[in-house]
């Protein structure tokens, strides 16, 4: 059997809608109004988007944001701040109820929709694990998602490149990541406050040692690839046949 959903690509948006898009998605879902939904984006400007639970001041050189042209923003999720520049975001919509979910906790919901992601990699060649479940690093910044991998999250050559975060509310799961494609460490470093961070021999570890965007690692993929991987991946492991606006996509 293979299940309806809605598949949104948007053009690349501001930080405060590309949120307020997702938080209206998970509305339309839980009322029944719309299916299950994926949600394929962008942002412009590049944003800093804050876990839900965390303090601005604590995390963030807002001065530094201002002179970079950096918007700040709050994400419905939890977890920990991403700065959203050279990446392309998935959303995913759907009923806790729903099959691909099958009322599973949060880790199911992450391993369930990692699985699409690791197929969309495999699809262009490119060479994806999922993060063991006891898999859970100290991180360079107490603020930054992409200073550690945490259980069913994307990791290519060792280094993460998927940093995902979670939400459930009356009864509907928004997952929500950002597939880094380049990954901006120096403006990473401007822009977030961080405490130096040491492996189990005492040296200093950077940003750039457990995190990395897919071009820095040597794959020459573009957003509508990547774009189309997903949509492929996704329809696989639901199964799902999706509908836009424009009707049909052909997988």
């Amino acid at each position: 059997m293979r299940y309806q959903w809605r598949l949104i690509l948007d053009p690349p948006m501001r930080g405060k809608d590309n949120m307020e898009k997702d938080r209206e998605l998970m509305e339309e879902v839980a009322t029944g109004e719309c299916p299950p939904t994926l949600r394929i984006y962008r942002w412009s400007p590049p944003a800093v988007s804050l876990g839900y639970f965390q303090d601005e001041n604590e995390v963030v050189n807002l001065g530094a944001c201002r002179e970079a042209g950096v918007d700040v923003v709050r994400r419905p999720t939890g977890g920990r701040a991403v700065l959203h520049d050279r990446e392309l975001t998935y959303s995913i919509v759907v009923p806790e109820a729903h099959p691909f979910i099958n009322k599973g906790g949060v880790l199911d919901a992450y391993r369930a929709i990692s699985r699409g992601l690791v197929t969309a990699f495999n699809l262009l060649g490119i060479v994806a694990a999922i993060t063991p479940e006891k898999d859970s690093r100290a991180g360079l910044a107490p603020g930054s998602c992409f200073d550690s991998s945490t259980a069913y999250e994307i990791q290519v050559d060792g280094r993460k490149v998927v940093g995902s975060a979670q939400l459930r509310r009356e009864g509907v799961v928004l997952q929500h990541g950002a597939i880094i494609f380049s990954l901006p460490a120096e403006l990473y470093q401007k822009v977030l406050k961080k405490v130096p961070d040491r492996d189990k021999s005492g040296e200093k570890v950077e940003l750039g040692e457990k995190a990395a965007g897919l071009h820095d690692l040597g794959y020459n993929i573009s957003y509508d690839r990547m774009t189309r991987a997903l949509v492929k991946g996704f329809s696989m492991v639901i199964p799902a046949v999706f509908t836009s606006l424009n009707g049909l996509i052909k997988n």
